[in-house]
């Protein structure tokens, strides 16, 4: 049993190198595969001990560079650090583990090493768990399975299905792989083996019919001019009130220099580190000078709303993107605005703060306390181009995005603040998940970030442009919108969801003997 735990604690690993910054796609199938090969005949007890090991190497590999937000910017002790991050990953391992438990508990409507197991319980259950992972305690869905397609073939199922679709997808062929494999080495059924391997060969094959499908069309008459800010403010030194002023300088200068006619200027992520209300004089000279200068500026801040106008001790803050230059001058609180839904837990909120409260204090995080915003919202317009926005994690939440997509969506809008992360592959495995969205949704993709990964990205989720992280400096490009819907884009997840019943009909289904 020890030679199947190393096994699957290494298939676990090799899966980061199928996401960025490496992009060896054909990792993840190996990964998950392997994970099935060795768990499909176990008993339930070794089979959870083997999702285990798999998650707890999948996620050490994947997510390790969460240790340099806990220990550099947290301020720990590298023991105290170390454990946090252990918790982490082994809590999400659970997952995992939990997937290959209700595998085997299906033997009786899904027996060992059979389609029924393989191609369609397995899938269904991984998609299940996984849902499980993006939901509770607000839900982690970092480095989804699907991810790691974006530069194979199957990358032409993102406007079609979305991640979700795209991630039972990949599942289903890794189990169609081990069940051909099975027959053919228990010489078993060769026409059973040689109908998956003909189905999983025609699902790869399938999108050459329609990889120059363009699903949404640019619009070359309308063209927006960008200049995406990015300031290069070191972790450590943010939230210092020592360093606000420099902040607010080196911001307004790259701005200054990026000023001109139609320009739609871009901040990062609360690149303003201080409270909306304590910056009103900045934000009136900002919103004077962007509109002097026939510029509109979209602004990363902090925004602390008193519930009792006589308690000042007493408020919500909410983390916010909020736009200067419009034609109406800048009053507090502007309807101009984006509020960040989707927050971080321990980052920006407690969940069961009357119980976990001390691991928020210990980890020392600035601002961990927000309220969400709502969870749709109207969308930005900046010089007469809509923008559906997310702001950081919430670029990765397909459902979230879609829910305030229209459209009449002309640009998908982020801002981030990758410092917290270092020079980690975390960051480019952020960029990699916006990449999907633009591919999802057929919409070019705008993307500001205080020290990088600032990028440009088409409607096909190529970047087009970026600029060099760590760099204080600006990217300009002039872009056009698209038009047009994907059919992800018009039907959500109801296409994955359809399928995902159609997979679990059969399995009810008892063949006669």
């Amino acid at each position: 049993m020890l030679k199947y735990l190393l096994l699957s604690f290494i298939y676990g690993c090799i899966a980061v190198f199928s996401y960025a910054p490496f992009h060896i796609w054909p990792l993840a199938f190996i990964s998950f595969a392997g994970l099935l090969w060795l768990i499909a005949n176990k008993t339930k007890k070794q089979a959870m001990l083997l999702g285990l090991t798999w998650g707890i190497g999948y996620f050490t590999s994947g997510v390790h560079w969460v240790y340099i937000s806990i220990k550099q910017y947290g301020e720990l002790p590298t023991p105290i650090a170390m454990v946090i991050l252990g918790f982490l990953i082994l809590y999400l391992s659970l997952y995992p583990m939990l997937f290959a438990f209700l595998l085997r508990n299906a033997d009786r409507l899904a027996p060992q090493f059979s389609f029924k197991q393989l191609a369609l319980a397995a899938p269904i259950l991984w998609q299940c768990t996984e849902f499980l992972r993006g939901y509770i305690l607000t839900g982690f869905s970092w480095l989804q399975l699907g991810y790691s397609q974006l530069d194979s073939p199957l990358r032409a199922y993102f406007p079609i299905v979305g991640i979700d679709g795209v991630n039972l997808l990949t599942c289903f062929l890794c189990g169609l792989a081990i069940y051909s494999l099975y027959k053919i080495k228990q010489h078993q059924s060769q026409k059973h083996a040689l109908g998956a391997i003909i189905a999983l060969l025609t699902i790869f094959i399938a999108p050459i019919l329609f990889k120059d499908k363009n699903w949404t069309e640019v619009d070359h008459h309308r063209i927006a001019n960008f200049s995406l800010i990015q300031g290069n403010i070191p972790q450590t030194l943010r939230w210092s009130s020592e360093q606000l002023n420099n902040t607010l300088e080196t911001y307004y200068q790259l701005t200054q220099q990026s000023f001109g006619k139609d320009k739609i200027i871009i901040w990062s992520e609360a690149s303003i580190t201080d409270f909306e209300t304590n910056q009103q004089p900045f934000l009136y000279y900002l919103d004077n000078q962007a509109r002097a200068n026939d510029s509109e500026i979209a602004v990363g801040i902090i925004d602390y709303r008193f519930n009792e106008p006589d308690n000042r001790n007493k408020g919500n803050i909410y983390n916010s993107l909020i736009v200067l230059g419009k034609k109406e001058p800048y009053q507090y609180p502007t309807a101009h605005r984006y509020q960040k839904h989707h927050l971080v837990p321990f980052g920006e909120f407690t969940p069961f703060e009357s119980l976990l409260e001390p691991i928020t204090e210990l980890l020392n995080i600035p601002m961990s306390s927000m309220k969400a915003g709502d969870e749709t919202q109207p969308q930005l317009t900046m010089k007469g181009f809509k923008f559906t926005t997310a702001i950081c994690y919430e670029v990765i939440l397909s459902d979230l995005i879609w829910e305030n997509f229209k459209p009449d969506t002309d640009f998908l809008l982020t801002v981030s603040n990758d410092a917290w992360f270092g020079d980690s592959i975390g960051p480019k495995q952020h960029l990699q998940m916006a990449q999907a969205r633009a591919l999802e949704f057929g919409r070019p993709l705008i993307r500001s970030t205080n020290n990088g990964i600032t990028a440009i990205i088409n409607q096909q989720g190529r970047i087009i442009k970026q600029i060099p992280a760590f760099t204080t400096t600006v990217l300009t490009e002039s872009l056009s919108p698209t038009t047009g819907l994907t059919p992800y884009a018009r039907w959500g997840n109801k296409p994955y969801l359809l399928f995902m019943i159609l997979m679990c009909i059969p399995i009810f289904i008892k063949r006669r003997s």
